[in-house]
């Protein structure tokens, strides 16, 4: 059956309000706040450490939640009481982090948050494959990637404006606790879910099988994580030092704020631009070629942050990576659902998911030393410069990665389709 206007918005909103709050925590919140505790000195390092561990939370508990509510027999459906349970109690987390007035209190505080708003979001990724037929995954993802792209700029541009401000931290807080909880409801009404009446293992059969996760019989899956994995390496070793970048490399450092909003401004515009027709392409035509040649724009847009010796080199970069970006956004969805193994959805887009939490992990323990070293053995900012040139590397690896995958055909999908109606 074709989806409808509210189904589309049903699986998409939530991503919003995630995109509002992670575009803000990493790429300003966090490193400002981090920066505040320890100093100039050793910012690297800790960011480096309080990143990976709350990525690593993240990582374990979207594997493990998302294959428990696989199997999850609530009447409410097998999603939505984690995405209502997780996002209420992340709110918690929300109003302790003002308070963390050390490293160690604020890492754990962002591991409460990060634990809590993953046993959302594990079940809440899978509802694409769930709620939407086969043929309109790429439609789907647009409208997510859509999504994303306005939570980007907003997320970014309210952190700016109040960052800095008498108590601006807890009205920041605030307004992520209300915008996740907001958009939680409007999807929990939006979206309608049977209980599950297959067979339901017992709660510690269920999480003790969550992380045995067969990838052998699903190479193209393996190949289009380890793209993704590759992908997202680059774009969080840029979020690590885009801060820093822009105060120490650039010179900008009154400017930052400002400037970061801006280009989140830029960046979303074109990439709206460059999402909504890859979503009806990646329908019609094959997402792989779509994928890549998404890629190529990036990396073209990568040399320009990596030579950029003013701002209008940055903000065509910028615009040029909006556009590939948003297309990513959309196709790369769209084609892990294409490839998505049946019989544990949840299960699977939270191994999918690792492939952008593990990197929020490793990339700032291979970008925290390296731009340490690099800042006190050469120049204060030069650091940040050889990272953008790791993030490029990062990036043409998982470009080539996705030439081994296979998606499925049409005549495959057309099977999926017809089961997945045969089961509704």
């Amino acid at each position: 059956m074709r989806p409808t206007l509210r189904d589309y918005f049903g699986i998409s909103l939530f991503w919003f309000a995630l995109s509002f709050f992670w575009g803000a925590v990493l790429i300003l919140v966090l490193p400002d706040r981090v920066e505040q505790l320890v100093g100039s000195q050793e910012k690297d390092r800790v960011l480096a450490i309080v990143t990976s561990v709350g990525a690593f939370v993240a990582s374990a508990t979207q594997i493990l939640f998302g294959a428990i509510s696989d199997r999850s027999r609530h009447p409410m459906g097998r999603r939505r009481p984690y995405l209502i349970v997780g996002t209420l109690l992340t709110t918690v987390g929300l109003f302790l982090f003002p308070a963390a007035r050390t490293v160690w209190t604020l890492l754990g505080v962002y591991i409460v948050i990060q634990f809590f708003l993953n046993v959302a979001n594990g079940p809440y990724q899978a509802l694409i494959p769930d709620r939407i037929p086969w043929q309109y995954h790429g439609t789907a993802s647009a409208w997510m990637g859509v999504c994303t792209l306005l939570g980007r700029i907003g997320g970014p541009f309210a952190a700016s404006l109040l960052l800095g401000t008498e108590r601006g931290l807890f009205w920041l807080m605030l307004l992520f606790a209300v915008f996740l909880n907001a958009f939680m409801l409007l999807n929990v009404w939006l979206i309608h879910e049977e209980p599950y009446t297959g067979n339901s293992p017992t709660l510690w059969e269920a999480i003790t099988s969550s992380y045995r996760v067969p990838l052998k019989p699903y190479p193209s899956f393996v190949w289009l994580l380890i793209s993704r994995l590759a992908i997202m390496m680059g774009i969080y070793t840029v979020n690590f030092c885009l801060l820093y970048y822009l105060r120490d490399t650039l010179g900008y450092r009154k400017e930052a704020f400002s400037l970061i909003t801006n280009f989140m401004i830029l960046s979303t515009i074109t990439g709206i631009l460059g999402t909504l027709p890859a979503g009806k392409l990646a329908d019609r035509y094959s997402k792989r070629l779509i994928l890549a040649l998404s890629c190529l724009i990036c990396l073209l847009a990568g040399m320009g942050f990596l030579f950029a010796r003013d701002l209008t080199v940055v903000y065509i970069a910028v615009g040029i990576f909006g556009t590939g970006f948003g297309v990513f956004q959309a196709v790369d969805w769209a084609l892990a659902c294409n490839l998505l193994p049946q019989e544990a959805p949840a299960k699977y887009m939270g191994v999918w998911g690792i492939a952008d939490t593990l990197p929020q992990v490793v990339a700032p323990l291979i970008a925290g030393p390296i731009a340490y070293v690099v800042n006190v053995q050469v120049e204060m900012g030069v650091g940040y410069r050889v990272l953008m040139m790791l993030a490029m590397v990062y990036w043409a690896l998982g470009t080539v990665a996705i030439r081994f995958i296979r998606e499925r055909s049409q005549l495959e999908g057309t099977i999926i389709a017809q089961a997945e109606s045969e089961l509704e």
